[in-house]
């Protein structure tokens, strides 16, 4: 299983923006995807992620956060298009009303903003692409002890988790991401083999990533 180090993300070059908006999300349980999967799209971008996309990449998925969205654990399958759209509508427009609530932030930018969110699980240019593909490398890294999670409690099926971490990998596009994402999906698979034995803390292990202050090292 991916080890969980504290402090991991902890990086100068986070905006101010950046920061508020962790601050909005701390508790929630997929803060850590979220810094993830902002650390794998400036990677893939070589270091020349936008604004727009390091900010998209860190929100994309703060709806889950709010109750009244569709379920995290569809039960039509990964790539239901209903499941797909809706949850990426709704995470747009939250994230939307928040950036419209935070001072000197341009419209351009809100807009962009949205227009990658609402992509970032079907993809479509290249920075919507290198987004779903930074989503998909951070499920597949950090979420196997997710994947045990929903095998333990009855969720899904081995079977059934396993076609998550495949379906992360093959809606990737990048050939960079995609030669990334092999020997991760790999380890996440065999993670997943021995969820019925592994020895890990759920409880703490969700509890710490959605902590900004362990994601941080901020003490």
């Amino acid at each position: 299983m991916t080890p969980c180090r504290e402090g991991r993300y902890a990086d100068p070059n986070l905006t101010e923006l950046e920061l508020a908006a962790t601050v909005w999300l701390d508790g929630f349980y997929q803060l850590e995807h979220l810094f993830n999967t902002r650390t794998w799209a400036v990677e893939l971008s070589m270091g020349q992620a936008s604004p727009e996309l390091r900010f998209a990449a860190l929100t994309h998925d703060a709806e889950r956060f709010f109750p009244g969205g569709p379920s995290d654990t569809p039960e039509n399958g990964f790539d239901n298009p209903d499941y797909l759209f809706a949850h990426s509508i709704r995470s747009a427009d939250i994230v939307e009303q928040w950036l419209r609530q935070q001072p000197r932030v341009e419209e351009a930018f809100v807009r962009r903003v949205r227009a990658l969110i609402l992509r970032h699980e079907v993809g479509g240019g290249w920075e919507a692409d290198v987004l779903q593909a930074a989503d998909s490398l951070s499920f597949l890294e950090i979420f196997d002890w997710l994947t045990v999670d929903w095998v333990r409690r009855g969720i899904y099926t081995h079977d059934q988790a396993r076609e998550k971490l495949r379906y992360s990998l093959e809606r990737i596009r990048p050939p960079l991401a995609v030669k990334l994402a092999l020997p991760l999906y790999e380890a996440a698979v065999n993670t997943l083999a021995s969820a019925d034995t592994l020895d890990v803390d759920l409880k703490w292990r969700r509890q710490v990533a959605g902590s900004r202050r362990f994601q941080l090292g901020l003490g």
